[in-house]
């Protein structure tokens, strides 16, 4: 399933291991993102560390492992759906994930509830997408980890 992640998943999971973990790294995703996500994450970057209690190279490790998976898009290759974006997101500061979203025609996954407030783009949360893509009973590749309260 293509998708659009959202800065707060990422950022989630820089901070604790999870649901999100199990998701982002699962085969039945490909993860994009607006390459603005780099800098929403270097500007949280200082707070991270405290948060999660990684060292600065565990911290740097867990996002090369997170970019890796990840492809950006700059906001050149977004141009022709910024202005429909823009109608769209209902948080100004989202437009280029809208865009992305809209120029890859797939869903975003994030845990911001005001994202839901519009009918163009369909808009994830985790739980939501677990139950898209967890693994049929009997199937123990995909059980729920222990861990699987991330903060929504």
């Amino acid at each position: 399933m293509l998708l659009v992640v959202d800065a707060n998943i990422a950022i989630s999971m820089l901070i604790s291991k999870g649901l999100k973990h199990k998701i982002f790294f699962s085969e039945k995703i490909e993860s994009n993102s607006p390459d603005r996500i780099l800098l929403e994450i270097g500007k949280h970057w200082s707070e991270l560390s405290g948060k999660s209690g990684l060292s600065e190279k565990d911290l740097e490790l867990g996002l090369l492992a997170i970019r890796l998976q990840l492809t950006t898009f700059s906001l050149n290759n977004l141009s022709n759906w910024l202005k429909e974006s823009a109608d769209v997101s209902p948080d100004p500061d989202d437009s280029e994930y809208f865009a992305l979203a809209l120029k890859l025609n797939c869903p975003i996954w994030s845990e911001e509830k005001l994202l839901k407030k519009q009918d163009k783009v369909k808009v994830f949360n985790t739980h939501e997408l677990w139950e898209l893509l967890k693994p049929e009973p009997g199937d123990n590749s995909g059980s729920k980890p222990e861990n699987s309260n991330d903060s929504e």
